[in-house]
């Protein structure tokens, strides 16, 4: 699905640029709008019209009017404009973990990289560090990071996710002091691939847990975050996982939110909002006092709204 990839790498573009200008909200849609592309189980091209691209979340008439385009002359004009008055940010560096846009315009503007392939040999030349900000250890991390930027941005089959999901769901729950865990994200929500794993755990010693899971050499390879909020770290496939430690009053309302999507979460936050209470991870409020948190449905009923399936969960109500 060249297309999808093509048009993704363009809207990833397209945000950073617009980071760059300072605009607010549309950088956020742009890279969302390219990951719902690059989650699609069939060509972009195998939609037909503007009103089908629409009923992808997070397309709008603008995006479906780009993706159109780009399949009827293999241009977004509106990138081009934007490369035109900023000078174009590589969309594969844009990929490589760690590196921002500003990160990437002082490699592009400094040492005129604009491949991976480029940047790995800057780095094994020990060119990076040269550069203002850089140093000889974040040179390293760099070089890491490109030499895997096809783990990143590579999507898991659900059906070749599935022992690894098993796998880490049983080891975690066997860790001392996990009272609960269970996996949240596209992964709950039965989407074809999966990009990450997102798993949430209930304990009442978060860092210890934390500290724990990490050291589990047999099922961590590299760990990008540590901490006794969450705790990331890639499989030895490249898959990566994200485990989220959380209190058991807050169940419900947190497997809600990992769980997502994005556009479900915000339309029923609306609904929350429309009576003056507020929702997040940690529960659904009026004003100070907990309205409803511990399990998921009990958001839904509080809401006066059936209970929406993970699966369910794709756009708005």
């Amino acid at each position: 699905m060249e297309n999808n990839k093509a048009i993704a790498g363009m809207f990833r573009q397209i945000a950073a640029l617009l980071d760059e200008q300072g605009v607010a909200f549309k950088p956020a849609a742009y890279r969302r709008g390219a990951q719902v592309l690059e989650e699609l189980d069939r060509d972009v091209s195998d939609f037909e019209g503007a009103k089908s691209l629409k009923e992808l979340p997070g397309i709008g008439d603008a995006m479906a009017a780009k993706i159109i385009a780009y399949l009827e002359t293999g241009e977004i004009e509106f990138l081009g404009k934007l490369r035109a008055q900023q000078g174009g940010l590589p969309g594969e560096l844009l990929d490589i973990e760690g590196l921002g846009p500003k990160r990437v315009r002082q490699i592009q503007m400094e040492l005129g990289i604009n491949t991976v392939e480029g940047l790995i040999e800057a780095a094994e030349a020990g060119k990076l560090r040269t550069l203002p900000r850089f140093s000889e250890l974040m040179e390293a991390k760099v070089l890491d990071w490109a030499k895997r930027v096809d783990e990143r941005t590579k999507r898991f089959d659900r059906g070749e996710a599935k022992s690894d999901v098993e796998m880490l769901l049983k080891t975690i729950s066997g860790v001392a002091g996990v009272d609960k865990c269970a996996v949240a994200g596209s992964y709950r929500r039965e989407k074809p691939t999966v990009g990450d794993i997102d798993i949430l755990v209930v304990t009442k010693s978060a860092q210890e847990v934390s500290d724990a899971i990490a050291s589990l050499d047999a099922l961590v390879r590299d760990i990008a975050a540590h901490g006794d909020k969450k705790l990331s770290f890639d499989l030895h496939n490249g898959l990566r996982v994200d485990v989220r430690f959380v209190k058991r009053a807050e169940w419900g309302s947190a497997l809600m939110y990992f769980t997502g999507s994005k556009e479900h979460n915000i339309a029923v936050r609306k609904i929350a909002m429309s009576k003056g209470w507020k929702l997040n991870e940690y529960g659904l409020y009026d004003g100070e006092t907990v309205v409803a948190q511990r399990e998921e449905e009990d958001i839904y009923t509080a809401l006066g709204l059936r209970y929406y399936e993970p699966k369910e969960r794709v756009g708005g109500l």
